[in-house]
């Protein structure tokens, strides 16, 4: 299989929505709508009457009239005639502008709701989710929805409004000719119904075809750079004319399902138009029927069958958007997340966080990451942890900020498991500076402070501790100087002085560094060697390292292979010992990095 089918069938729903669950769930959006849905019940309502009134003064017109040769005395009639019309279109402008209102408050609700659904999500959703199919989401499945508020759900009420004024008034006037208009029906749902079969399984392969489209072209254009120092760019481009084909024939099935239906609904109608003038003409020279209600039947038939056509239009963006919410509903329903305690405790840090036994995998039944490891960080000490990668270290970064809860032990901080802890109180202990800096668009000041309270004193102190005062002097900008998407330009040292001016910004209690050195030149090492020096005096620093350089001088140094903690001591016992570390430290020199 694929990698491309592989994330199609990962998108799949196996088994088709409850179409009348769907419905109600999404009319849950609508409720606090509710004074506008009753005015746009009434404008509605008010709209249905409208449909049936020129057909009824059509009738009274041409009956009254015709007979006598000439039109005087229907200024009554006709004023009345053009204003139903007026009344009308002005009834529809409302009506469509109350439905757009309607429609894109509830969208507001949704996507806020989505997004704040995703920002409680684990590392590991985000890690089997790719951003394409996350962004599709919140996107054009959310805009999927908003057309069936807009032009749907509600519109179909309206409908269903004009077409029960028309028939009431058909058989008012006629009970006959209103049998024979309606004779159409029991045809019309046979088609409806094959047509619902055969269109919705096609609407929903078409969304996941889409979403799979989205995810890849997400990942191809951020890693486009990488694509084209590889010479990717025939293989990529292959792998999305597949994508694409694949699309195309799904959209493909969706519009053979409508080339067939729609013809069928014209000559569905179209025959009963024809049945209705035939049974007319036999009632016409018996004289049981007008020409004034022949012509107002006809008339009101168009109109009747406006309704159903437009019915069966909006089935398209009913099917749309049903695939859509299905979708949307599968990832509100998700439950990845980091739990809190109901009753969890603020977090404080004043004497020692501790490894108790912790064992992880990130999978059920998956290989240990980490096994049985326990070890102390006192407060105001220098931690490092160093092994081979694959060894577990940046996994115990990841289950001290809680991304991921241990599967036996625990950690605590001064005594209390972190599960017990509140989540953000918790994560606030912590400053962490990541191999790979994240940049958002925006100013360099925004970075920073990255939406906490602005303090110029604090962050002239911040900017001066971790050598960026000299880029913000050089910049023409200085602090509001637009870093680019993702912080583009930027080089690779500017953000990582960036990363630890954000950091020390934050005021945490306890320093993370997972391998901040790993990718930078000698000179931005040293600049941030020094940083690292001046803070590490004062913080509790916790050190992934790769550069065993770097952390010599560290209080503690724990040495891991294959997840356990195999070795632990300062780096010349370590190297006295002649054991894992020391290994890795020969390893090093003959790599040509000084010890």
């Amino acid at each position: 299989m694929s990698e491309q089918e592989a994330f199609f069938q990962s998108d799949r729903v196996d088994q088709q929505p409850v179409r009348h669950a769907l419905l109600w769930r999404l009319a849950g959006y609508l409720k606090p709508q509710w004074a506008s849905l009753l005015a746009l019940l009434g404008l509605m309502a008010l709209g249905a009457f409208l449909e049936v009134m020129p057909s009824e003064l059509t009738l009274r017109l041409i009956n009254r009239f015709m007979g006598q040769g000439n039109l005087r005395g229907a200024a009554p009639l006709v004023a009345g005639f053009f204003g139903v019309l007026i009344a009308g279109m002005v009834v529809s402008l409302a009506r469509y502008f109350l439905l757009a209102r309607v429609g894109q408050q509830a969208m507001l609700q949704l996507r806020i709701q989505l997004f704040e659904h995703l920002m409680g999500r684990n590392t590991d959703f985000f890690h089997r989710n790719p951003v394409g199919r996350l962004m599709t989401r919140v996107t054009s499945d959310v805009q999927n929805l908003n057309e069936m508020f807009a032009s749907g759900f509600v519109a179909i009420v309206g409908d269903a409004l004009s077409l029960l004024a028309i028939v009431a008034w058909m058989f008012w006037t006629h009970p006959g000719m209103a049998l024979v208009a309606l004779g159409i029906l029991p045809f019309l749902l046979v088609a409806t119904e094959v047509f619902r079969r055969r269109a919705g399984e096609a609407f929903r392969e078409t969304q996941r075809r889409y979403a799979a489209i989205n995810a890849f072209l997400q990942e191809q254009i951020s890693g486009m750079s990488l694509v084209q120092i590889n010479g990717e760019e025939s293989r990529s481009d292959r792998q999305f004319r597949g994508l694409n084909e694949d699309y195309f024939q799904a959209f493909l099935r969706t519009i053979l399902a409508y080339a067939v239906f729609f013809p069928v609904v014209e000559f569905i109608t179209s025959a009963t138009l024809a049945a209705l003038i035939f049974y007319a003409g036999f009632k016409l020279q018996a004289g049981a029927i007008t020409w004034g209600l022949l012509l107002a039947f006809i008339q009101q038939s168009g109109r009747f069958f406006r309704p159903i056509r437009e019915l069966a239009e909006r089935y398209n963006v009913m099917q749309t958007a049903l695939a859509s919410s299905e979708r949307i509903f599968r990832l509100l329903d998700n439950r990845d997340e980091i739990p809190e305690a109901p009753d969890a405790r603020p977090a404080a840090f004043e004497h020692e966080i501790r490894f108790e036994n912790v064992t992880f995998a990130y999978s059920e039944g998956g290989r240990q990451v980490v096994r049985d490891l326990s070890g102390v960080i006192p407060k105001g000490r220098r931690i490092a942890v160093v092994g081979h990668t694959g060894a577990g270290k940046s996994t115990l970064i990841n289950l001290l900020m809680r991304f991921y809860d241990v599967r036996d032990g625990r950690i605590t901080v001064d005594g209390v498991d972190v599960r017990d802890l509140q989540i953000r109180g918790l994560r606030s202990l912590f400053g962490l500076v990541l191999q790979d800096v994240f940049v958002f668009s925006g100013t360099l000041r925004e970075n920073i402070l990255l939406d906490r309270p602005r303090d110029e004193a604090r962050l002239a102190s911040v900017l001066e501790q971790s050598q960026l005062k000299g880029l913000v002097e050089r910049l023409p900008q200085g602090l509001e100087t637009p870093v680019g998407e993702r912080g583009q330009k930027l080089s690779a040292g500017e953000r990582q002085l960036l990363a630890f001016a954000r950091m020390l910004y934050l005021e945490p209690a306890i320093l993370l560094l997972d391998e901040a050195t790993a990718n930078i030149d000698s000179e931005t090492e040293s600049q941030i060697q020094t940083v690292i020096e001046r803070v590490s005096h004062r913080l509790t620093t916790f050190t992934i390292a790769h550069r065993l350089s770097t952390i010599r001088d560290a209080d503690e140094i724990w040495v891991m292979d294959q997840g356990s903690l195999v070795e632990r001591g300062t780096h010349d016992g370590l190297v006295a010992q002649d054991g894992v570390y020391a290994k890795l430290v020969r390893l090093q020199f003959a790599d040509g990095e000084a010890a």
